[in-house]
């Protein structure tokens, strides 16, 4: 049974609504309230936050900006959310970094393997000048940056053993997002990546079309992920990120207090998102170990040295950018 418990109590006192079926949404800007797009459903922590979000907008602005938050895909995919965000059809999404290359490579910043040693390091950069040229990047392509949220550190979990050191990852078949660098990553570990989408990871797992998958605490109880793959191993090899973003078009529209509130809420939404996910993969680490879930630490140091030919493949996509990462 999906622990629902601690997220679905977040989500009192948030003051915002869900939104109402997508029917009748309209297609271009105009009057009205906001709308706010996501994939995941409505009590995943980022959700949680886009309500915050919106309940934050609606006080700083006096109840003169409102909106809803549109969850489990009800305006599309990340993709088509980025696009409508850029034509502006839609005012506020949040997005994965990994949907985000397709407009400049140096997004992928984050799919790079022990980038950052751990969440203070991670979060420091975003906040600062890494953060600030990731901005600069992504308003050029028509999105603005309101908050990084953090979508959990990813580790891997399998169906066939504890995973300690690299040589334990050798021959598996992994499942992985289509991302180049998240495969060559894994192929580097002698595993097989296998690109698998979202929805069909468990089947796959139950199946035997892979033997693990990687990805966050919470996403693996969240997914009941944990039914089918009783091997969960802390190899912390990235860090994922997805970030919180509002239409330049729609934003530049708006007036200087409306746009100083919309900056501020969402640098409050992300604060309070972060806050959210520590608690929550606290919170199904119990769930999973409940569940029958074998919980180990492997050796993060020996993995990230065993990784470190992808930064030689792929440094010059970055180039001064990786001097704002820990990898050294």
């Amino acid at each position: 049974m999906r622990r629902r418990g601690f997220l679905a109590a977040g989500l009192v006192g948030l003051g915002a609504v869900a939104a109402p079926a997508a029917a009748g949404l309209r297609t271009s800007l105009g009057g009205g309230a906001l709308r706010v797009g996501d994939t995941v459903d409505e009590h995943n922590p980022e959700v949680v936050s886009e309500k915050y979000f919106l309940t934050r907008l609606n006080a700083l602005t006096g109840g003169k900006l409102t909106g809803h938050v549109y969850p489990n895909g009800v305006l599309g995919s990340h993709d088509r959310m980025n696009e409508q965000l850029r034509n502006g059809t839609l005012e506020v999404a949040k997005s994965s970094m990994a949907n985000l290359e397709v407009y400049d490579r140096r997004l992928g910043i984050f799919a790079l393997p022990y980038a950052f040693t751990d969440r203070t390091s991670l979060y420091a950069a975003q906040d600062g000048e890494l953060g600030k040229r990731l901005g600069a990047i992504l308003e050029r392509k028509g999105l603005r940056l309101l908050g990084w949220f953090d979508s959990g550190e990813r580790n891997i979990y399998n169906t066939k053993r504890p995973l300690h050191e690299p040589g334990d990852i050798r021959g598996l078949k992994i499942r992985v997002q289509s991302n180049q660098i998240m495969i060559d990553t894994f192929n580097t570990l002698g595993a097989q990546a296998t690109p698998v989408e979202t929805n069909q990871i468990y089947s796959a797992l139950q199946q035997g079309v892979v033997d693990a998958a990687e990805n966050s605490l919470t996403f693996y109880v969240q997914q009941h992920h944990n039914e089918v793959a009783k091997y969960y191993s802390y190899t912390r090899h990235f860090y994922s990120v997805d970030p919180l973003l509002v239409s330049d078009q729609w934003f530049r529209s708006q007036s200087a207090s409306h746009q100083d509130a919309i900056l501020r809420a969402g640098h409050e939404a992300q604060q309070h998102e972060r806050e959210l996910w520590v608690r929550s993969d606290a919170e199904y680490l119990k769930t999973a170990q409940g569940s029958g879930s074998h919980v180990n630490e492997a050796d993060t140091e020996a993995f990230r040295r065993a990784v470190a030919g992808v930064y030689t493949r792929h440094k010059a996509t970055f180039g001064s950018l990786l001097q704002l990462t820990d990898w050294r």
